[in-house]
């Protein structure tokens, strides 16, 4: 892995970043590598092809699927 060293970097940014780490339980360090992944990597479409493929195998079947809303409301009015 490189190293990048950034200069002249607005205090505002630095603060910002510092309080965005510590949220995400991360050092700042890790938290500028993830914001720069986030923004210079295209985003992992793997994980979503399999969700696609179960939603158009469920198409496909022609079944039909009743709202979880629906089903939620009745269990509450018993």
């Amino acid at each position: 892995m490189s190293t990048i060293l950034t200069l002249q970097v607005d205090e505002l940014v630095i603060s910002r970043l510092r309080e965005r780490a510590a949220a995400q339980g991360r050092s700042p360090e890790a938290e500028a590598n993830a914001i720069l992944r986030q923004a210079l990597l295209p985003p992992d479409s793997g994980a979503w092809a399999e969700v696609n493929a179960i939603r158009e195998r469920l198409a496909a079947s022609a079944r039909a699927f009743t709202d979880s809303a629906d089903l939620l409301r009745e269990d509450r009015e018993r």
